[in-house]
């Protein structure tokens, strides 16, 4: 590869690759408002200067260059440090604050803004300006997002995301010179599924989200990398939580799954997290036909004790587990009903996209609103789309049904089918009308408190990490099936979802190879699937 020198040290670049791009690829910090690797290249900022001190032919340059639009050259020198380059920095840092207005102690952008950022390292700390600043207002330009144009620095992310990415021109630049305006056409009011990202995109708090706005600091927010479960495309995330809450949902860069983006129903998937209303919240076991609490080495040991007396195998127990649970959960939901019992598992398969729409965006969003489906196909679970193996399995009068989750809770059918077993027992993180029916519930915990693995629609196994506590008397599903097992008799090696996802690779074709560490930040395919 050729290389040229960034401040003395060598960079690696590509051929056709900018100073920009190669630096960020290399690790360095160079400072930056207009450019972003998703957008054409405006060099509008005009904050990421250096000075090229030699060409690569052995002659400097005349001024100072724009990283974002110069191509690096074999054997070019090049410098952040200069006296040049910070004289350049001092003025655009001023330039930049010219109408800038002090809202810092209000702006929710606060804490996270590279303006701040960068007037804090490259301003001068004064201002020649003496008149008065020109002003705007807020606007309410879409569903999910607000615009503070006053705050407004004029880089055109949003305008080229709109153009560019989205393809719906919402954002467009109105007047010219010192009136010159980023804002939406005619008043228009956005309403697709994709205006997050304008607020992930925008590098001061211009465009803000209603769902965060005046909510939390963002230096008091502890992030957590994750995967989206609102859909089966398996966004990459992160989730930013205080105080055991969860504040906000983040797209996090995966260029294999979701690049930099997601959408907002992903986002507000957040609400759902933090719900207690209709949270499963603890041990429950069904009494004289009402369900009363339960602690939890009373609750184990009575469910032990009564399938001990049922004393069913084979196709007097089924299975039901939905795809939100992780491979893990599943596959050792499979292994229980496999080892103890002898029975079958069925899973509901959910509606996938035909084909690409050619729109990366629109592509994110799956028709399958549960994030591990092609986790269920690949462990083998009866994948049933118009319910006629379940329906076959429950018609032959089970006497014990196990459930995971929630599946086909809206089929009042299979339910009625379901409720004429001697047994019920139910592993839930929210309640559903599967709670009417059952005769114990077990409380699980949402993905944000539990680690595991979700394979996506393409078939790339994710990890998931816990951010936040589950309430005190719910627990990881991982555990509830692994104590489950253990009562029934059955040894496993296992303690933690890590140790079995490294099982699952070795005992499942599909999961071949695959351990904790392999599957690292971006995931990795399941076997025979091309990265």
């Amino acid at each position: 590869m050729p290389t040229f020198y960034l401040d003395d040290e060598p960079i690696e670049f590509e051929e056709g690759e900018t100073i920009i791009k190669a630096a960020l690829r290399h690790g360095k910090d160079v400072p930056r408002y207009c450019y972003h690797p998703a957008l054409t290249v405006v060099a509008q900022c005009r904050m990421c200067l250096v000075d090229v001190t030699d060409m690569g032919n052995g002659r400097p340059a005349p001024k100072l260059f724009t990283s974002c639009s110069t191509p690096a050259m074999p054997g070019m020198k090049v410098s952040l440090q200069t006296d040049k380059v910070k004289e350049g920095q001092n003025i655009i840092s001023e330039l930049t604050l010219v109408n800038h207005p002090l809202d810092c102690p209000i702006c929710d952008q606060s804490g996270e803004c590279d303006l701040q950022d960068y007037a804090f390292q490259y301003g001068t700390g004064h201002s020649e300006m003496t008149h008065e600043k020109r002003t705007y207002g807020w606007r309410d330009v879409g569903t999910y997002i607000m615009l503070e144009r006053n705050r407004c620095i004029h880089c055109s992310r949003c305008e080229r995301y709109s153009k560019e990415v989205e393809g719906a021109h919402d954002f467009g630049v109105f007047l010219r010179s010192h009136e010159t305006t980023f804002d939406t056409f005619e008043d228009h009011r956005i309403t697709h599924k994709f205006q997050g990202n304008l607020v992930d995109l925008c590098p001061v708090g211009a465009i803000t989200e209603r769902e965060f706005r005046f909510k939390k600091r963002a230096w008091k927010l502890t992030r957590t990398p994750s995967v989206c479960a609102s859909c089966a495309t398996g966004c990459n995330i992160t989730v930013d939580h205080e105080s055991n809450r969860v504040e906000r949902l983040k797209p996090r860069e995966n260029q294999a799954v979701n690049r930099w983006w997601m959408c907002d129903d992903g986002r507000i998937g957040y609400r759902q997290l933090n719900d207690r209303e209709h949270r499963a919240l603890e041990p429950q076991a069904r009494v004289k036909g009402e369900l009363i609490p339960a602690n939890w080495e009373t609750i184990q040991l009575a469910v032990i004790t009564r399938l001990e007396e049922i004393s069913a195998r084979g196709d007097q127990v089924v299975g039901l587990a939905d795809t939100t649970a992780t491979n893990e959960e599943l596959f050792l939901f499979k292994k229980m009903l496999v080892d103890c019992f002898g029975a079958k598992t069925y899973s509901p398969a959910h509606p996938q996209q035909a084909a690409p729409t050619g729109h990366f965006l629109n592509d994110l969003i799956s028709p399958d609103k549960t994030p591990n489906s092609a986790g269920a196909k690949a462990l083998g679970l009866g994948m049933d789309l118009k319910n006629d193996g379940v329906r076959k399995a429950l018609e032959k009068s089970p006497k014990v049904v196990f459930v995971l989750g929630n599946p086909w809770s809206e089929n009042s059918q299979l339910l009625a089918l379901a409720a004429k077993a001697d047994f019920v027992c139910h592993i839930a993180t929210f309640s559903s009308p599967w709670v009417q029916i059952t005769d114990v519930v077990l409380p699980g915990a949402t993905f944000a408190e539990k680690a595991g693995t979700y394979t996506n629609k393409h078939g790339r196994v994710q990890r998931i990490f816990p951010a936040v506590n589950p309430p005190e008397d719910c627990r990881d599903q991982t555990r509830i099936l692994l104590d489950l097992m253990r009562g029934l008799g059955i040894s496993t090696e296992f303690n933690t979802p890590v140790q079995v996802l490294n099982g699952l690779g070795s005992q499942e074709a599909a999961f071949k190879g695959l351990t904790w560490d392999t599957v690292g930040t971006s995931g990795q395919p399941l076997a025979g699937i091309k990265a």
